[in-house]
């Protein structure tokens, strides 16, 4: 390890311990209600900001794949607030992007990738290269605009967009289905699975623990009635879905992409 870099490591080990603490005093003494966007900012926006300004070299490459997630975002969220996949409480801010999908889930999205990138990187990668537009990024980059084009003429025409089960089909098509690649081609990309392997066990904790304050204050919850199953855990219940795509395998998902799209692959 670099100078400094345990250190690094061991503080973002315990940072989602801490930031559970502070969001649960908050909460209880009703500092703040139900505030998803204070926890976004608690769990992932201040420990990304810390590796990067402590890994300055990596923060355009993380910035890049979790700009370009955020209009792919906005669909995921459009289509699962009508299909109740997943609910929101209401936004601190007044704009709400076609009048359904709120700020928050935008910085959540965004915080999300690029915290695990910059993660990633940090401890596990760390490829420094001045290279910083993959030709490979021109087709993720035509494909979610392609994607938006489809969905926006979909949205003014006023189209149904209640899609049952839309938590399990979203996963198996943007997760299982590269993840699934990536392990076919396990022979020649076994050391790049083995560093995602290792930083998904972070962001599992982080997300564990994070899942389980967010239901226990109401920053999100699941109202549907379409799910494969449910899992109780700590007083709170959530849909096996969400186990399986958000704590599982979100991380592992996000540096497929950004390892085929973005980095070598090495």
């Amino acid at each position: 390890m670099r100078k400094g870099e345990k250190a690094d490591l061991i503080l973002v080990l315990v940072w989602p311990i801490i930031a559970s603490i502070i969001s649960i005093i908050l909460e209880e003494l009703e500092v703040v209600n139900s505030n998803f966007f204070l926890s976004i900012v608690l769990f992932l926006g201040l420990p990304a900001i810390y590796l990067s300004f402590r890994n300055r070299h990596f923060v355009i490459k993380s910035l890049i794949p979790a700009i370009f997630i955020c209009p792919v975002m906005i669909i995921i969220e459009y289509i699962g607030y009508y299909s109740l996949a997943w609910s929101f409480p209401s936004s601190i801010f007044s704009i709400e992007i076609f009048g359904v999908v709120i700020l928050e889930v935008i910085f959540w999205v965004f915080f999300n990738v690029y915290y695990v990138i910059i993660f990633y990187e940090s401890f596990l990668d760390h490829h420094i290269t001045h290279k910083l537009w993959n030709p490979k990024l021109k087709y993720f980059l035509i494909g979610t605009l392609l994607l938006f084009s489809i969905f926006s003429f979909l949205v003014f025409n006023k189209i149904n967009l209640n899609i049952p089960y839309f938590y399990l089909l979203f996963g198996l098509i943007l997760f299982a289905l590269p993840i699934g690649l990536q392990l076919i081609n396990y022979s020649n990309t076994k050391k790049v699975i083995i560093k995602m392997l290792k930083a998904s066990a972070y962001f599992f904790y982080l997300s564990f623990i994070y899942e389980i304050i967010a239901l226990r204050y109401g920053w999100w919850s699941f109202p549907s009635s379409t799910y494969i199953g449910w899992l109780e855990i700590f007083g709170v219940r959530f849909p096996l879905e969400e186990l399986i795509w958000w704590i599982l395998l979100f991380a592992f998902a996000v540096m497929v992409y950004y390892e085929y799209f973005e980095d070598d692959e090495k």
